[in-house]
């Protein structure tokens, strides 16, 4: 009888730690697909000579191919903190293969220290965005930002057993 016990209370822990996994992590919990290393290599530029801080943040923060994500950006004083206003820019991005694009090659606003810009990732790998930073329309400086798309791999069995467990402790949050 005791050891029944203690083969249920095992049983019970694993169960618990289990489903708190799943509720913590979400579909990564068992996942070799997820990654939570950040595809940007660098998220914050920074300029001592010109006082400036950017710094870039993407929604979702892992691109999927072909499909819209949001890319973020943020321009402060470096010693202030205080965002900039005087600012406009012009977003490039290039890729591993050449191929360059350019957001209707016109100047963006920065407004409130921060602009976005929306993009549609045409394929994995290297990727580079380009910023040209003008004061109103007088070039000031040129950052960049380097990223590494991961290659879309198809769901895992593992994956597609506990979806239905992860959609329902994902209601929850």
């Amino acid at each position: 009888m005791h050891k029944h016990g203690i083969v249920i209370m095992i049983i019970v822990l694993a169960t618990f730690s289990m489903l708190y996994i799943i509720f913590e992590y979400g579909s990564n919990a068992f996942s070799l697909n997820g990654t939570t290393s950040s595809v940007v290599k660098n998220d914050s530029w920074i300029s001592e000579r010109k006082d400036l801080n950017v710094t870039i943040q993407l929604v979702p923060k892992i691109p999927v191919i072909d499909e819209t994500t949001k890319i973020l950006f943020e321009v402060t004083n470096l010693n202030a903190s205080k965002p900039r206003m005087d600012l406009n820019t012009r977003v490039t991005i290039t890729d591993h293969d050449g191929r360059l694009y350019k957001f209707e090659n016109k100047l963006i606003p920065v407004i409130n220290g921060q602009f976005s810009v929306n993009y549609i990732f045409p394929d994995d790998g290297e990727h580079r965005i380009i910023l040209q930073l003008y004061e109103n329309t007088t070039p000031l400086t040129v950052s960049s930002f380097d990223l590494l798309i991961p290659h879309p791999t198809p769901p895992s069995q593992t994956d597609n057993i506990l979806k239905p467990f992860i959609d329902f402790f994902d209601s929850f949050s």
